[in-house]
């Protein structure tokens, strides 16, 4: 092989690697556009790391109405009842979103470490190790 053949393997290798770089940016940025034209709220996407539960992202509004919908990884807290964040338990502690279980009720009342307060369908709620929660007024998913 001849320094002349290396040279062209070289710069044909460094051309194909900036073509695939300039197709998946080309990608990231349609997914992005086509997220912002959709025109929703979104809660974050979940993430499961040592135990705590992190949020990744789903629709929370579509054209302006509630969305409810019931994903995998979602956690149903039904009225009247109490739990507890638990570190690796069926409700870890973390970041959630709160959605309506409802589409006629979009505000609801939660009782979070004692405390009872009204949250609006999208709205973040964070849950510390050991926290107590309950839904008041009526059946709410956590994502």
């Amino acid at each position: 092989m001849t320094a002349e053949q290396i040279a062209i393997i070289a710069l044909s290798s460094a051309v194909v690697a900036l073509g695939v770089m300039v197709i998946a940016l080309a990608l990231s940025r349609m997914r992005l556009l086509r997220r912002m034209k959709a025109d929703a709220a979104y809660a974050d996407k979940v993430l499961i790391r040592h135990g705590v539960r992190y949020s990744a992202d789903d629709a929370v509004e579509k054209n302006g109405e509630i969305n409810v919908s019931h994903a995998e990884g979602d956690f149903v807290l039904a009225r009247g009842e109490t739990y507890t964040a638990v570190r690796g338990g069926k409700l870890m502690p973390g970041t959630y979103t709160v959605l309506a279980s409802g589409e006629n009720a979009p505000t609801f009342k939660l009782r979070v470490g004692g405390r009872v307060r009204t949250y609006e369908h999208g709205d973040a709620l964070v849950l510390g190790e050991g926290e107590e929660i309950c839904a008041v007024s009526c059946a709410v998913i956590l994502r």
